[in-house]
């Protein structure tokens, strides 16, 4: 497909521009407000792995280590110091003199109590099902401020896994998510009730360095036009997720790569269970002409679902091409040998989900039907969508697509490989014995052998099975108030510390 004629697959958008003034005004000079896309729905600090992470990550609920995000190495946070003192346990030895915001106090004993929240069946747990699906952590409390971590296997990569161990109070009720996380961190959630924004309090008994920010408080507006337009007026003072086409003040607008990819999922399903197919709507997908036409040089094409910055990454992989009349030659042999490839696909799509993820997810589907497949367009809220996305799947489960974006910022593949492709990935949609093969060879593996089997698995999974349609590596463009001194890194998209945040002309 031409890159010319894209225009004519788009349908164009027309976006209200006015913005209630004085809506969200602040009293207080140092009184923040951010202007996201997201519903930000169970804000439990077991989901800080997603989007949530935004609000409760370090800024409420902390966790054991912090990722530095340059180098990716851990570095302390609530956990001062760690050793492997047998292959399958790590001693941790924790922060002393640090209370959680409800006068609580952080210990080893709270710290077991996370570790097993997150672990607890009856919690729809998104880190643990993202991270933890195949590894069980094992706490064991050595003294107030020592804790041994176990597990079945030996883990070199333990103190990376403690960055995602974000450490709730030991008040929060063991067997409920709760929409008001409490934490150790140097802010704190009012109480609220649904539907109302949330709001970020300093706490000024926070063990480390109190942040020049005293409020946050994170609003929703769905229209990319509309946040970009709030923090120029003044009603707002950062615009999450800005659009392309509406970042166009490189005074304000930062552009970043954010460390997600994104695809499309194959549910193997009628028609899709025929990697003919797969194959097929790989080869129909113009890829070049999509990211110029809706994104720009910045976007890579991706051949598989992490950046070459993570162990594992295969330099030697190549985008699908375009070749539309190999997609009919294949759609036409598999419908010769009874395939149903007339059937109805729906393609599930998240409102909101990245910027120009509509018209992305519509330019696809007139590209799928000038080869002969029928795809049509669901587009759901968040909490529809994840009901169809993560195990256990509601039965039948139906052919469909499903529209996925994908953050690896902790540097080793196995935090994408196991959650996506193994047989037992609380993502998968697929079981190959070859695949889980090489995923297990390579969690076992250390150095160059642990980066080989994986690459070997990124490949075999691309040839061999097709369970998606790679897409791209994404870049995010946040617009900053002139009033703020702070600039965007590779985790901001599931971690944005507000202490991070100056005043200009403040000390």
């Amino acid at each position: 497909m031409s890159k010319f004629r894209m225009a004519n697959l788009l349908c164009g958008v027309a976006i209200g521009s006015v913005v209630a003034t004085g809506a969200f005004a602040q009293d207080d000079a140092n009184a923040i407000t951010i202007v996201t896309p997201y519903a930000f729905d169970n804000i439990d600090a077991c989901n800080s792995s997603s989007e949530v992470g935004l609000v409760v990550r370090e800024n409420v609920v902390e966790a054991l280590t912090h990722l530095n995000p340059e180098s990716g190495k851990p570095e302390p946070r609530l956990a001062t110091s760690w050793e492997q003192v047998e292959p399958t346990v790590w001693r941790i030895k924790l922060r002393e003199g640090v209370t959680y915001s409800d006068g609580s106090a952080f210990d080893a004993d709270a710290v077991s109590r996370s570790i097993e929240r997150m672990f607890n069946p009856k919690l729809d747990c998104l880190n643990r099902g993202k991270l933890f699906a195949n590894i069980r952590l094992t706490p064991k409390v050595v003294d107030s401020h020592t804790i041994d971590i176990s597990t079945e296997k030996p883990q070199p990569l333990m103190p990376i896994f403690m960055s995602f161990l974000t450490i709730e109070s030991p008040k929060t009720d063991f067997d409920a998510m709760t929409s008001t996380p409490v934490g150790t961190g140097p802010f704190a959630i009012p109480q609220r009730n649904a539907g109302d924004a949330i709001v970020l309090v300093r706490q000024d008994k926070y063990w480390g360095e109190a942040p020049a920010v005293s409020k946050a408080t994170y609003v929703r507006r769905d229209e990319s036009a509309l946040r970009a337009a709030m923090v120029e007026v003044g009603e707002a003072d950062i615009g999450l997720n800005i659009a392309i086409q509406d970042a166009t003040n490189p005074e304000t607008d930062h552009g970043y790569l954010n460390g997600e990819t994104t695809r499309l999922r194959f549910s193997f399903e009628g028609p899709l269970a025929d990697i003919r197919v797969r194959k097929a709507m790989n080869l129909a997908i113009d890829r070049e002409a999509l990211r110029d036409g809706l994104f720009n040089q910045d976007y890579a094409i991706a051949t598989q679902m992490f950046l070459p910055r993570i162990n594992g990454y295969n330099p030697d992989m190549k985008p699908w091409p375009y070749d539309p009349e190999q997609a009919k030659a294949l759609i036409d042999e598999a419908k010769k040998d009874g395939v149903d490839v007339g059937a109805e696909i729906p393609l599930i799509s998240r409102i909101n989900f990245y910027a120009n993820g509509q018209e992305t997810m519509e330019a696809m589907i007139a590209m799928w039907q000038m080869v002969g497949l029928n795809v049509k367009l669901q587009p759901m809220e968040r909490a529809q969508w994840l009901k169809l996305v993560n195990k256990p799947y509601a039965e039948p489960r139906p052919a469909m697509l499903i529209q996925e974006q994908h953050d690896n910022n902790s540097g080793d593949a196995t935090f994408t490989m196991h959650f996506r492709y193994h047989s037992t990935g609380q993502q998968s949609e697929f079981g190959d014995p070859e695949l889980d093969r090489l995923i297990d060879a390579a969690d076992a593996a250390s150095g160059d052998e642990r980066v080989k089997f994986f690459q070997q698995a990124n490949a075999y999974s691309a040839e061999n099975v097709v369970p998606d349609v790679m897409m791209f590596h994404m870049v995010n463009y946040m617009r900053i108030s002139d009033r703020l001194e702070f600039k965007p890194d590779g985790v901001t998209s599931t971690m944005m510390e507000l202490s991070q945040i100056k005043f200009r002309g403040t000390n």
